[in-house]
């Protein structure tokens, strides 16, 4: 999702300054990444390239690895500190052994095919979460989907928020997916369930190309008691599948801390996929020092332009 152009289109709409910067020949990308920037004070500038480049041509992983530190290399022309979270290149981390200061280690996300026809994705539950379903089914009650309005205010929204401050966890701020809706209208979706004309429960997703991804979700006591989240993350499946959405990113997962979180997101028969590790370029790395002459050498300079 943080690549993809609809991603760029609510930053923008933000205030954040976007830029996407493309490796290769106009007429034959190898890659392509939305790089963010802003200004920090006392600091200077920072880039963030989160989970890119997008990679457009099949290079092998040392290609990849010297393509990466080519980026970083332009990206400190114009900034003081860049911050990357590369994906996996052949199963390994394409920044393992530079210079440059790990962050964050790697976070897993779970990713869910939708691929098969609805019996094979209702196949592909586990077990209790099957049942869980089949009970929510049965519980009376409604579920609609209708797309977000730009609108912060949005009671779905709101009770997100409401409950990340009782919790004390950390998500975008709803002006986010507010400027999500207004940018690519018809790309987010909001299920809700309902007891008569009372709401007990809500899911927002996001839809970016062939995926969706899980943004933010609500329920109250009644509607945990009644498994209406398994019955509205169903509908979700099926509404996208429909749609011709490939699969679903149902945000991360840590079976340390939430290890019922993990369960439920687990439970539809995604899988564990894990991401790259944060790392950052600062003054001090001597990154520049170290890399430049190889760069050099691989013959990269030639392909990057933006």
């Amino acid at each position: 999702m943080q690549q993809h152009p609809a991603y760029a289109l609510a930053c923008a709409a933000l205030g954040r300054r976007t830029r996407w910067v493309t490796l290769g020949a106009p007429h034959a990308p190898l890659a392509s990444a939305l790089v963010l920037s802003r200004r920090w004070p006392v600091f200077g500038r920072a880039a963030l390239v989160s989970r890119g480049p997008v990679w457009h041509s099949n290079l092998s992983s040392q290609d990849r690895r010297t393509a990466l530190l080519l980026l970083l290399e332009h990206l400190r022309k114009d900034h003081s500190f860049v911050i990357m979270t590369p994906d996996p290149v052949a199963g390994g981390d394409p920044l393992e052994g530079t210079d440059l200061l790990p962050m964050v280690t790697p976070m897993t996300l779970a990713r869910l095919c939708l691929s098969g026809t609805p019996a094979d994705r209702r196949a592909s539950l586990h077990g209790k979460w099957r049942n869980r379903l089949v009970r929510a089914e049965a519980g009376g009650l409604d579920v609609t989907a209708s797309p977000l309005p730009a609108d912060t205010t949005h009671w779905l929204l709101q009770e997100e928020a409401a409950q990340s401050r009782e919790r004390r966890y950390r998500r975008l701020p709803p002006s986010f997916a507010a400027a999500w809706a207004a940018a690519s209208p018809g790309t987010a979706t909001v299920f809700t369930a309902k007891i008569g004309t009372d709401r007990i429960a809500g899911m927002l997703f996001l839809r970016h190309g062939s995926c969706a991804s899980y943004h933010v979700g609500w329920s109250n006591d009644t509607a945990r008691a009644k498994n209406a989240h398994n019955l509205l993350m169903w509908h979700a499946m099926e509404y996208h599948a429909r749609q011709g959405v490939t699969s679903m990113d149902l945000d991360l997962i840590d079976t340390q801390s939430q290890p019922g979180l993990a369960r439920f997101k687990l439970g539809t028969g995604a899988k564990p996929v894990q991401l790259g590790a944060t790392r950052i370029s600062a003054p001090g790395t001597r990154l520049m020092g170290t890399l430049s002459m190889g760069l050099e050498d691989r013959g990269f300079r030639h392909l990057l332009r933006h």
